[in-house]
Order: C-alpha cells, then structure tokens, then sequence
C-alpha cells in the first residue's frame, strides 16, 4: 500500500487511521507441498537455492528465511490438530512481512493429507450428525470427540486432543512402543469413523441444500490444497508474490503396487489408486493456471526409486528445478525492490517510525476502559497553559499500571478533545528501531515537527550531533508556538530509553514551553530515578498525576470488552475466578494476563483446571510452567532464554538458526527419531512456530539494527524470564550460543559435530546446521549491523575474553566497521561495557586510546576537502606501539594496523606514513581527552558546582556544554547569540543558570538544562580586553558584572539593573561573594578591596593595606577573604572583624592567581615562575614550588587536597603532591599558554586563548605513573640524531644550557654549558658526533654528543648567532648573525671562508647552502629569498611570491632545488639555477599556520615539511601533489630525512620515527610459501590475504622510503 500525500500529512499530524504496512526488510517464503515425494526437491534447494539466494539478498540489505513447516516433523508429534492452522497464520505472516515473493508450492502427483476439521461450528455439526443418524449412522463417535465450546460466540465443537483419550499416542519411550502402536492404530480407526460419518452426511446435506459447496469441500480438501488457496487463490498479487512448480512423474498410475510408489501416489491400502484424491488433485491442478502465471512444469520418467539423483535425467531435473527456483524468486525480489524505490523515492526513514508508533497507539487502545481521572488531569493542564510559559506534565505509576494505553488514547482522542487543528506527536520509547536511543528520538521528533509546520529541516550535521539536535528542539518549540496550530508531544516509558547520551539525565527534555507546545511524559516512578530527576526542575505538584489502580467495576469492564473482540465469553465460576484474582492484583497487566489465561478456557474445563495467580509476577511464571509443560522444558526454557539474553531483540530466523546450533535443544527435540538430513541437522520450524504462537501476545516486534527482531513485550516478563532461564549457569551457556551465530563459526557449510540420543540409541552427526553466515559487511556499503551490535554482548557473558580480544575488540577490521555502521562513541561504549563486567588493562587501555582518538576521527567532519586527517590503524600504531613487548593482544592489534597499511598502500597505491615506538599520547596517562569543539580561542572555563556541567566560551561567539557526569565529557549542546567574542562565564550555585559576558556589550543568561536563552542585559563591556570578570549570589538571584571602576548588579530572571557599585577608583581587577550571600567583595586597579551589601549595594567597608593593584580575590567557609596583589603580598582578611589577620610575604613578583583548598585551611597562589601553598590559620608558608617558566595563571586544588595543579604561560601544566611538595609530573599537551583551568575530583580540564581545544587530565597519582617519557622543549631549540637515539635541547629555566636526553630511557643524561651566552640556535651533524651550538656572543661551538666535551669554536663572527646550516657532509657551516651579515666556514679547517652583508629587505630569518658550496640562499621576514652564486660573489636571484616570513630553507641533495617555507599556508620550490618557481605548495590548515621545518628524500623524489599545523606532510616533487600527511598533535619542531626512515622531534617533546611504506611499479610473482605468521583476518578481509602476505617481501608490492 503505497503512501499518498494525504495520508502522509494525516500521519505526521497525528490521524491514526489508514496505516499503511510495516515496511519490512526480510524475503520471507512458506514452502507448501507434500513431504515424502519432494524430499529431493527440498535437498536440492538447501543444498544449492537457499545459500545462493541467501548471499543476494544479504547484499540488498534482506534477510532470507523459509518456512517449511513439514521438515523435521513427524506427523504423530503433533496431537493437538492445530498444524493447519498454524501453516495458514505463517502464510499470513509471510504475506505481511515478505519483501516480494512469499508463497510456493510444490505439486506432485499427490494430493496430500486431508484431515478432517479440528473445528465445526455447532449449528453445523447438528445439522451433520441429524443427517447421519438419518443415514442410520452411529454418531457416538462424533459425540465422543467433538465437544461444544459455549465460550465461543457463536459455539463451537472442537476435536478433541488424540492424547485426551489415546495417551500413549504421542509417547516415543521404547519401553511403551506396544501401548503406542496400539493407540496409534486406535486413533486410525477413530479417524476412519469420523472422515466416513462426516463425509457422507456433508455430503447429503449439501445435495438437500443444507451446506454450500464451501462448507463441503473443507470436510475433503487437502492440507496442500487449504494452503494454496490461502497463499494464491485468495491473493490479489499472487502473480508479483508467488510461485508453483509441477513435476508429473510419466506413467507413475501403471507402477501402483511398487514399494516406492505409496510416497508418490494417494493410495488405498497401499494398493489402489485413490480416485477422489486424484480428481480433487487435477481440479486443484486446473484452477491454477487462471490464477497464476508463475507455474513451472516438469515431466519426469518414472524409476524404481521415485526421483533419483543418481539417474542422469533427474539430476538435470532437479538442477533445472533449482536454477528456476532461484531465478524466479530473484526476478520477485529484485522487482518488489524496484518497486519500492520508485514508489519511496523521497522516503524518510522517520516515516517508518512515524508509522510504527501509529500502530503501536492503534493496538494500545483497542478495548480501552476507564482512566478518565487522567485524561482530565492532561485536559486541565493543556487549557491552562495554552498561552503561557509553562512545563511539561508528568504521568507515572508502576509496572503494567496501564501508563502506555493511557498516553495512546490521549493520543488518538487529542484531535476530538483539543480540535483538528491540533497536531500530535507520540513515541513509545523502547519500542522500535529509532525509540531506544534518545538521539534517534529527537531526530525523529525534529524532522515529523518541521514536515507539520512546513519548517525547513534540519542540516544533516545538526542532525547527527547529538549536542546540537538537542538545542535545536528548543529552538524550534519556539518557531513552533508562533504558528496557529497547537502541538502536542507524548513521550511514554522515559525508562525504557538506553542509557545512552545521558538519557535518563534529562537534560534534553525540553523543561520550559513556550504558549501552544505541550508535552506529556511518563515513567515508572522508582526506576533510574527518573521521577527525582524531573522534581528537580518541574517543581509544580499540578505538573503530576499518579496513575491509579484499577477499581473491580472498570476492570469487569475492561474483561468484557477483550472478551468480546475476540468473539468469546465465560462460564458464571470462570468469571468467578478471574475477578476474584484480580481483586487481589488491579493492575491492567494482571488484568491482561488473567484474560490470556481464561480465552483458553473451554465452558467445559473442569474447575480443577482454572488457574490464576495472585499476581503479575507469578501469573507470567505460571505462563512459562504451562509453555514448559506444553512444548517441553528444555526447549522452551532454551528458547525464552535467547529472547531474554538478547542485547537488542532476536529476529525470528535468527532465533531458529541459534537453537539449531544448540545440541542439547536438538537432542530433546530428536529423541524419538532422526533427523530427515544425514547432512543436515536444524530445528523443525514448525516446533518453533508452535511456541512462537502460544507466546505472540507477550512478543514485541520491533526494528534493531535495521532489521525486524522479536523481543517480549514488558520489562516484567523479560525479568521473569532473566531469573526463570538465564540463572548461573544457564547464562553463560545461552550467551555462547548465540556468540557463535554471530561469529558465523558454524555457518558457510561448516559442519559441527552432535551425538543424540535417538530411541535410546547413540546417533552420530557431523551435519550442516545451515545458519546464515555472518560477514561484517554484506556489501560495500550494506553493514551486517546485526552482528556489529550483539557479538561483543554475548561474548563478554559468555566470558570469552579471548575472542573478545581476537574477533571484536582487539579486531581492527571489527573496529573500522563498528565505527563506519555507526560511530567511534558507540564502538568506545562497547569497551566500557566490557569493563563494567571485568577491569581488563588492555581493555581499559584500547578504551582509553579510543577516547584519545575520537576527537581526530570526529573532527574531519568539520574540514575541507584535503585537510589532514589520520586513519585509526595508525593512530593506533602511534599510541599503541611502546605496549606491545607488554601486551601480547595489543601487539597483534598493532600488527592489524601495519598489515592495513601495507594493503592501502597497495590496493590504492597511496603510500603511508608508519609510525614506530609511541608518537602519538599514548592512553593510560593523564591525558584523558580532548574537547575540539570551538574554532577560535577558549577565553573561559566554568564548572557547576556540583561537577555536573563543564562550560567554555570562546572568540567564536559560542558556549560549549559538556556533561560531566559519564566517562568523558561528552558534548551537551551549543549556545549561540552573542554576536563578538564571549569573555567570561559564571555558573550559579543553583546548578540551572549560567551567566555570559561578551564584547558584543551585553550579559546573557541561559538555562543550562534547555540551552534556552533567559534574558539579555546590556551594559558597556569596553574593559574587558582589561579584566573580563562575572559571578552571580549564592542565591542565584542576581549577576554582579563589573564595567571599569563600576559593578553593576542585575536581576538574574527580569534583567533589571538593581543597583551600580561606586567608589572605585580604578578598574575593578578582581570579584567575589561570599558564601553566606551578605557581601560582593570587589579588588580594584586603586589597591583597595571593598566589601558591599548583597541586598542593597551599601558599601560596608574598605581595605586598603594593598600597594598595588589587586589580581585577584577568594573567600574561605569561614567568611575570610584571601586576596593577591601586583605588590607580591597575599592577605587573609577577617569580614567579621574588619581586620587583616594575615600579610602573607614570599613572591618576588606579582601575584596572578589564587585558589583555597574546599576545608578553607590552605590556599595556593601562582605568580612568575613560582607556586606557593599557604596555611591560613597561621599564616605561613607551606611549600616553595619552583618548576614553572612563565607567569603561572591558573592554580587549583583537589578536593581531597593531594594534588596541587598549575598552569601557566609557559605552556606546562605542572602537577604537584600536595604533602610534600614535589613535582609529580610536567604535563604538555595543551601546546599553548594555560590561561584558564577547572578542576574537580581528579579531573583537571585546560584551556587556552591561544588554542581552539579543551584538553582534560587525569591527575590521579596512577596516572602520572602511566605517562610516557618525554622532554621539556619550550624554546624550539631542538636537534635529534639521525638515529633517534638522542635529543639535545635548549634547557628551560637556563639560557646558556643544553641537555642532552636519551630516548630510549627517556632521561637526561648530561648538560653542555655554553659560558659565552644565550645560546640561540644548535643543530646536530649529520654524522651524530657532534653537537653545534650557536650562541648570542657570536660563537659557534661544537660538543662531543657522546661525552659533552668541548670540542672547538669557529671565528665569533659579528654578532649574535639567529641561525646557521650544516651542509651534509658535515664539511661547511653557514651563519646569520643579528647584523644580518652571513659567514661560511669550513669546519674541518675551522677557517671563515667568507662574510657578507646581502643587500635584502628586512631580517634575515633561515639560511642554507648547497654541499658544493656554489650557492647559499637566506629568505627574509619580507617574504623575499636571495640566492647567491658563491663562486661569482653576486646575487644570482631574487625570489619573491610568498605571501608571508620566510622561516625555512633546504636544498636537495642533488644540489638543484631549494626548497622555502613560511609562516603562511605555502611552500615553494625553485630550481637553483634559473630561479625558476618549480612548484607551489599549499598546506591549508583551519586553525594553526606556518612552517618550521623542511627536509628532502634521500633521492630528491619527495620533500617532507612540518609546522605549526602539527602534520607531517609528503610531497611529490615530480607532480607537486601532497601524496601522504599525519597528523602528530604537536609543531614538528624537526624533521632528519635517512634513507630508511624519517625521524621527527615534537613541541610536545615526543621523539617519533617514521617509515615511509610506497608502492612499488613491480608485479609480483605469487608466493604461496608466506601465507604463515599472518594476522586472524575476518572472512570479509580473505580476498586481500595473499596480498598482505606477499607485502611481507617489501620489493614485492611495496617498499619502505
């Protein structure tokens, strides 16, 4: 059913009616035949049609499933006659669900079993047995077996069960086969009397007109026949759905006596042809072709054997058979697939949620009684608040209270109640593909919300951002309540969300309407405290209404009302008890799982059998005794545990490949006979269909993963069956199972061995139990979801750990797909659901990795075309590299990556950068992520107190809100308004409002729970580029915002100003309140400190012991303020007393920041280069911490005062113990000057103005052991052995000092001293013997690398050495001096060759010159090169283009390129000798710009470059293309190109080592003999393997640079 416009406008508004069908995503066919005389045919296709079939609809995006509801089924299992009926609801079922064809029959020459009716209406019956008795027929027996049901509307007689009166029929213990046979023969005779008897009476009657031709044939019709008419017959679109094969077996009529012949022909005493059979045959035969046009016909010659494979003629039969098979079904698929396309072109996947919940609120108010106290209450609150602000209404009570039939008849009555104007919106969360994670939700909510008003969509970027979906909602409520039509959201079951994006904080609930948007909520009141959590922010009791049980008369009504729909009544005592029961649990669900109880009630069950429970809980435990007893204990009790272990729900061919895999299922099931298939051993499907049946009232269908899986339908039936079947060990055993379905271990033919217990005989299998394989991927772009989402589930309760580490979580190929299918957060969720279970380090470091590297792969989104982003294997490889010698599972992880790498490298032919040792930081050390969010400078951090929230304002005019409450900060949403940068944040102390100032002049005030803008005050912000300082009382009730010498004082929630602050005056410099609300405290660029009234803004006092400017101010529990001064003094200040108690002196220089310990005993101040810890009830000095190199502005403390934290200019953030003083740790990574920081607990989050990024840190003392050695490099003076075994820098804190640092230890092993001056330049030669500095005497010394000594000194040229080169052969070295002259000296001979001033413009900045001295080129801070001809003396050219500093040289080794970077986004490369541009290179970068360094290939085919946009980029030099980059998170401060590797040193102080990995142009010869050693790939990687394994020989494919 296509949908049209109007039903789609009526669906979007909320008009339930007309839905169209589920769109479904599964090829679902009934196979309908006789079973003996096809058992070859059905070979056939298991063996051949069904896999390749399989294959071609997975790689459409389909499931594959047939119903062959005869296999594996012996007909005496079945005693209770409802096979039929179960074989017409599987038609009906895959008529529904089938994608294309659904129905297909086999004929032979048989007609088939034809029983008679399990079910005679009563009218009927009597009309049938008064015939018989006038024919002089005994009709005891029918009396005997068929009893009247009264509880059916109309009455029915039913037959009665064969074991209600031949108990032995069905029992297959060897030691009661007599009494079996006997009882079988028994039933044979009754059977016999009761086809006579009602076939010769409906036989008369039909002739006296008595039954219509219809009513006759059911007593003679086939089972076969009965299913094809359902299936084609009674199909509109049997031709697009259906297909029917024909064999005729020639001449088989003149064969009847044969042995064989019985399983192909209806005979009579197995010797005589069954005419009547025969004819209903060909009738059925003859209707056909009129109804179908799919008929295939075959003519077989008859055999001794029936159809035998053997016999050449039939194998081509059956070949032939399968091919058509296959043909026809994939012509049905493809075409429904074209089909849907063309009629869904414009589909939205939200329409199908749309129409889910549509039908869900359709089912929930069938039969609806009562509730009207409720629907009330909502009536009530929706008028009162049509035209204010208001909040959203909350509905709760407990578990099967009624609460989702409530919300879906307020939904389907919303119209009726409030007009047709009204458009109303409903989710039942939890229960289809897109309700469980809240994203999804509010996704489909945005997008149903703008296709209603006509309001453009949301971009696809804001879609998937969870933080900014959230704030769009609000956004658009608002465009929405402008509108003339009111809307209405109904969001059921808060609790049956995931946990996920923080669901259950709330935070994206919308907590202040605007006039005309209502939402209507509810929760079970007690779970995940989600009814506490909406009381803190919807206060008003009138927002609330419990959900009452049920009284005795509406629950009578409601019992009355589902007896009637489903055409059926009860006995006075039935009734009786069911209300007797419910008077004792009055609850709708107990209500519900009485009635279930009762509607299988006979009026003649005896009273012994009438059993209700006393309450919901034990009502659904007698429900799964009675399955037990039913369908038998261990299948059913396996089956319930599958759909209770699922982590998502279990799609019904899933289901039956997993119990097929489960030996101890098929060893009860085949206890008492064999398998039909040697080869192949699955459960019958139609013992599944059977229980599927008896529990489809307690299944939910709903979509996970993109495919329809079945799940049970309340949280207390899924907890009854937890504690039922998945107790001890159970769990473990259920998990395994359905590990290894979704592994795929036993699926493309493999065969899994089964001993069985047949009969009391031992059979041995090593059968195919035909499950469906389980890629990760179905096609390029067709991911096997399923799969990606439930393995690592089962495997972590299975307890497999290893395969854990080998098949999900330590699988690259896992990973990559994990996060293409959905996302790096989902794949890092993954871990941490691994750890919640088992505290796994290598698990805990792969999360902590991935933490790391998520901004990276997140970040791409945000960048151009061409921008550097890096892959994960080798972001893996640069973080993970140094565990493996520790790590044996992360190792073969690493080794994953290096196997992808060399595969990229060449299956694309592009080559790769490799990383070895750690390059990157690694996990497990303090750094624990990085926010990259904003694109400009962060100028402010503020947290809520209580931890909640993390906020940063930035000079992009945004607020990023974080929440802090789960493992990482994770994005909350984003707040835009202000229109120039944002200065400074103030979070108030109520949790709920936080408070911005921008240069834009105005303060704005926001609602943290919604992102909602509260009001805006405008006030002169001109001294902000001064002293950008807010806060708001203790209160929450006002913002004090100082403007100069004033502060003004505003209302928080009108934006009125109360008062201005004068008195001042200078600039106030410093601000707080203290904790008891009476006074703002305000520090001033007068020296003075000024205490004001809260309330009135009355000045109380005013100190003025201060000689210089106040920096800043803080006050302790115990009202004492602590201030710090430009005057390098701190003082504890008594309010009480209005007195200094304390006059701390200590600091040499000014005093920048300030904190107090959370007890108000101690407080640490920051000044230049120093760290102080002060006791301020005695006034002393603590601890002198000396290990900064800059002016330290940001100091904090953690709550447990163990950990002082300080960050300062010079880029560190030093970590010290709070008891003894010493630094534990220095730590880099935030790569600019720290100019704001946060912390709480032990987490320390960093900002800076310089910088776009939040780092956040760990500071656990564990931590701190975890971090990888690096060296402190604060000058760029830098130089790295070629070998990358030592770095020698310039030593911060010395001016004169170099250390020289050992990579492999990570340790300083020795200081060269420079007694002349400052050194300013070093470079190490290129043999690693010597060190070279340069220093501002003009010296140019050099050092034995390996001892330190000094060796000799050239000339002192003419001033301070800027910089110098060394050419290769470590022969000549060139300088510039601060005089801009350049000198060249041979260094073996130490002799000056030559000094020149170059007639330039502006400084000269790099220098460098070619081995063979003819020419030395220097470019300028005017972006010019000048190249000089050594030889002739002269200028040779002038080079010009670059748009910015020059800042680096380098010249090929060939001696006939130059190569020059600047401080801009380009660099270029000229040939020496004409001047000639050669090529101009672009580095485009978002955020940092300039070139540090350059270097080229040993042959001159590539030039490498590094710099401030932290990646380390190739060049090819024939093309001028960039053919690879990696990002390095750091300025490359130096890059030494060898002939097998690049070695580069980092800002961050990391030394890092680079293979280059090329494609080679050869092709190589294969080489079978490498396939060992090589990594566990999935099956989806085995095309590729033998081409990894041949890049073991790397001049084969490929080759390290």
């Amino acid at each position: 059913m296509e949908v049209t416009a109007e039903m789609r406008s009526a669906l979007m508004k909320g008009c339930m009616t007309a839905l169209p069908p589920d769109k479904s995503n599964i090829v679902r066919i009934f196979m309908s035949s006789t079973f003996a005389d096809m058992a070859k045919e059905r070979n056939i296709l298991l063996q051949k049609a069904y896999p390749e079939l399989r294959e071609f609809c997975q790689k459409q995006g389909l499931d594959f499933q047939v119903m062959d509801m005869r296999w594996g089924v012996r007909d005496e299992v079945v005693a209770d006659h409802m096979t039929c009926a179960l074989c017409l609801m599987e038609i009906d079922t895959c008529k529904r669900l089938s994608v294309g064809p659904n129905f297909v029959a086999f004929l032979g020459n048989r007609y088939g079993y034809r029983p008679i009716p399990a079910k005679i209406d009563a009218e009927e019956l009597d009309i049938l047995v008064k015939k018989a008795s006038e024919l002089d027929m005994d009709t005891t027996v029918i009396k005997e077996w068929y009893l009247k049901d009264d509880n059916a509307v109309p009455a029915v007689c039913l037959l009665q069960p064969i074991t209600s009166k031949f108990k032995y029929y069905t029992d297959m213990e060897p030691a009661n086969e007599s009494l079996r046979q006997k009882d079988k023969e028994g039933w044979y005779q009754v059977t016999a009397q009761l086809e006579n008897i009602l076939r010769t009476a409906v036989k008369a009657a039909h002739k006296e007109g008595l039954v219509t031709e219809e009513q006759q044939h059911k007593y003679i019709k086939s089972v076969t026949e009965t299913e094809i008419n359902r299936g084609i017959i009674q199909s509109t679109d049997a031709n697009q759905r259906a297909v029917i094969f024909i064999r005729n077996l020639q001449n088989i009529e003149k064969h009847v006596g044969a042995d064989a012949v019985s399983a192909y022909l209806d005979l009579m005493d197995r010797e005589k042809l069954n005419e009547e059979s025969q004819r209903l045959l060909e009738d059925l035969k003859g209707k056909l072709p009129s109804k179908l046009k799919n008929v295939h016909q075959y003519e077989v010659e008859w055999t001794d054997k029936g159809v035998n494979e053997d016999v050449e003629s039939h194998a081509s039969y059956l070949e032939q058979f399968s091919d058509d098979f296959v043909a026809d079904l994939k012509a049905m698929i493809f075409k429904s697939l074209q089909s849907e396309s063309e009629q869904e072109q414009n589909d939205d996947w939200f329409l199908t949620e749309v129409i889910s919940h549509a039908r869900f609120c359709q089912a929930k108010c069938e039969s609806f009684c009562g509730r009207q106290e409720i629907f009330d209450a909502v009536n009530t609150y929706m008028k009162d608040t049509a035209k204010v602000n208001h909040q959203p209404f909350v509905i709760h009570g407990a578990s099967g209270s009624g609460k989702s039939s409530i919300m879906a008849m307020l939904a389907q009555n919303a119209a009726q109640t409030f007009g047709e104007n009204l458009a109303t919106i409903i989710r039942f969360l939890g229960t289809s593909p897109h309700s469980t994670l809240i994203h999804p939700v509010l996704q489909s909510l945005c997008l149903q919300i703008c296709e209603v008003y006509g309001i453009e969509s949301p971009a696809e970027r804001v879609l998937n951002n969870f933080a900014e979906i959230v704030q769009y909602l609000s956004t658009l409520l608002d465009k929405v309540s402008e509108k003339d039509r009111p809307l209405l959201i109904l969001l059921d079951s808060l609790d049956q969300l995931s946990s996920v994006d923080r669901a259950y904080s709330l935070t994206w609930l919308p907590k202040s309407l605007p006039p005309n948007v209502h939402i209507v909520v509810s929760t079970l009141p007690e779970e995940f405290d989600l009814l506490k959590t909406l009381k803190r922010t919807i206060r008003s009791d009138n927002s609330y209404i419990q959900v009452p049980t049920l009284s005795e008369q509406v629950g009578s009504e409601i019992l009355d009302t589902w007896l009637a729909r489903i055409q059926r009544c009860l006995t006075d005592k039935q009734r009786e008890v069911i209300l007797s029961a419910f008077s004792h649990c009055r609850q709708p669900l107990f209500l519900k799982l009485a009635f279930d109880e009762a509607r299988r009630w006979k009026s003649y069950t005896p009273e012994s059998e009438l059993r209700i429970a006393q309450s919901a809980r034990a009502a659904i435990n007698l429900l799964y005794e009675r399955l037990e007893v039913q369908h038998g204990t261990i299948f059913v009790s396996h089956t319930m545990g599958y759909i209770a272990a699922a982590r998502n729900g279990i799609a019904e061919h899933e289901l039956e490949d997993v119990l097929s895999l489960d030996d101890e299922v098929l060893d009860d099931v085949y206890q008492y006979w064999s398998p039909p298939n040697k080869d192949l051993v699955r459960i019958p499907p139609l013992i599944v269909t059977r229980l599927k049946y008896d529990i489809m009232e307690y299944l939910a269908e709903r979509q996970a993963d993109g495919k329809r899986v079945l799940q049970l339908f309340h949280r207390q039936f899924i907890e009854c069956a937890q504690e039922r079947y998945l107790a001890g060990d159970n769990s473990r055993a259920r998990h395994h199972i359905l590990a290894d379905f979704f592994l795929g271990t036993w699926s493309n033919g493999r065969r899994k061995e089964i001993t069985m217990d047949v009969n009391g005989k031992k059979e041995y299998y090593n059968a195919d139990r035909n499950v469906v394989p389980q890629p990760m991927k179905y096609d390029d772009n067709v991911f096997n979801r399923r799969k990606l989402n439930e393995v690592t589930f089962h495997l972590l309760h299975a307890g497999r750990m290893d395969d854990i580490f080998e098949h999900t979580l330590g699988n690259l190929n896992f990973m990559h797909n994990m996060i293409d299918a959905f996302s790096v957060k989902d794949l890092i969720e993954d871990y941490n659901m691994v750890l919640q279970v088992q505290d796994n380090l290598e698990i805990r470091l792969l999360r902590d990795a991935l933490r790391l590297i998520k901004p990276t792969l997140e970040f791409k989104a945000f960048l151009q075309k061409g921008s550097i982003v890096n892959e994960l294997p080798t972001e893996l490889i640069g973080r993970l590299s140094s565990f493996g010698n520790r790590f044996e599972r992360i190792a073969t992880l690493v080794t994953q990556c290096m196997w992808w790498c060399q595969d990229r490298c060449v299956s694309n032919g592009d080559p790769m950068f490799i990383t070895r040792g750690t390059g990157f930081p690694p996990p497990g050390g303090p750094l624990r992520t990085t926010l990259a969010h904003h694109r400009a400078g962060i100028t402010s951090i503020a947290m809520t107190p209580d931890g909640g929230y993390m906020v940063t304002a930035a000079r992009d005019c945004t607020i990023r809100i974080y929440e802090n409450e789960s493992d990482v900060m994770e994005l909350e949403r984003t707040l835009t308004g202000h229109t120039a940068a944002i200065e400074v944040l103030s979070a108030a102390p109520n949790n709920e409002l936080l408070v911005s100032g921008s240069l834009d002049n105005t303060l704005k005030v926001w609602n943290l729970e919604t992102g909602r803008l509260v009001i805006t005050m405008e006030e002169d912000h001109a001294y902000y580029q001064q002293h950008a300082l807010l806060t708001t009382t203790m209160d929450s009730r006002k913002v004090v915002s100082p403007a100069g010498k004033l502060v003004n004082v505003w209302d928080i929630e009108s934006g009125k100003l109360q008062f201005t602050l004068k008195g001042h005056e200078g600039a106030v410099s410093c601000l707080a309140v203290s904790h008891n609300n009476q006074y703002i405290i305000t520090g001033a660029e007068d020296n003075t400190i000024k205490m004001w009234s809260t309330e009135t803004g009355e000045l109380k006092n005013t100190f003025s012991h201060h000689t210089d400017h106040l920096t800043c101010l803080r006050v302790t529990q115990d009202e004492r303020i602590v201030s710090g001064s430009k005057d390098t003094t701190l003082s504890v200040i008594d309010m009480e007393k209005g007195e200094v108690v304390h006059r701390l002196e200590g600091h040499s220089h000014p005093i920048y920041s300030l904190t107090i310990t959370s007890d108000g005993r101690y407080a640490v101040s920051g000044s230049d280069k120093v760290v102080k810890l002060w006791n301020l009830s005695e006034g002393k000095e603590v601890h002198h911490l000396q290990g900064h190199y800059g002016i330290v502005d940001c100091v904090g403390v953690t709550s447990d005062n163990k950990v002082i934290v300080s960050g300062a200019r010079d880029e560190h953030l030093n970590v010290w113990d709070f008891q003894s003083g010493q630094l534990i740790q220095t730590l880099d990574g935030q790569a600019a000057k720290i100019t704001a920081m946060e912390v709480t607990g032990y987490i320390v989050v960093t900002a800076s103005t310089d910088s776009y990024y939040t780092k956040v840190w760990d500071v656990e003392q564990s931590k701190m052991k975890m971090s990888t050695p690096r060296f402190i490099d604060k000058y760029g003076i830098v130089g790295v052995t070629s070998d990358a075994g030592y770095v020698v820098y310039k030593r911060e804190g010395s001016e004169n000092e170099v250390n020289l640092w050992n990579s492999k230890d990570g340790k300083d092993i020795r200081t060269i001293t420079d007694k002349d001056g400052s050194i300013t330049c070093l470079r190490i030669t290129h043999n690693n013997n010597c060190v070279v500095t340069g220093d501002e005497a003009g010296f140019i010394k050099l050092w034995n690398l390996n001892t330190g000594q000094f060796i000799r000194q050239l000339d002192q040229a003419s001033g301070g050495i800027r910089c110098f080169w060394i050419t290769r052969m470590d022969r000549y070295l060139v300088a510039v001096t601060d005089s801009n002259a350049v000198s060249a000296w041979d260094i073996d001979s130490m002799t000056l060759l030559w000094t020149r001033k170059p007639n330039c413009e502006g400084k000269i900045t790099c220098v460098t010159m070619t081995d063979d001295r003819k020419y030395t080129a220097v470019g300028t801070d005017e972006k010019q090169i000048l190249v000089f001809d050594n030889k002739l003396d002269k200028a040779a050219h002038i080079l010009v283009g670059h748009q910015s500093p020059l800042t680096c040289l380098s010249v090929s080794h060939n001696q006939k390129l130059l190569a020059s970077g600047s401080s801009g986004e380009t660099m270029r490369v000229w040939d020496l000798g004409t001047g000639r541009l050669v090529h101009e290179l672009y580095a485009k970068s978002p955020v940092f710009k300039g070139i540090v360094c350059l270097s080229f290939s040993h042959d001159d085919k590539y030039l490498l470059t590094g710099g401030h946009d932290r990646s380390l980029k190739m060049w090819d030099l024939e093309t001028g293309n960039m053919v690879t980059a990696q990002y390095v998170y750091a300025t490359i401060t130096n890059i030494v190109a060898n002939r097998d590797n690049i070695v580069l040193t980092t800002k961050l102080g990391y030394v890092i080592i680079e293979d280059i990995l090329l494609p080679s142009p050869r092709t190589p010869e294969p080489d079978e003999s490498l396939l060992g050693g090589q990594p566990d790939f999935e099956e989806a990687a085995q095309p590729v393997i033998k081409v990894r394994s041949r890049m073991m020989k790397k001049s084969h494919f490929c080759q390290i640079l």
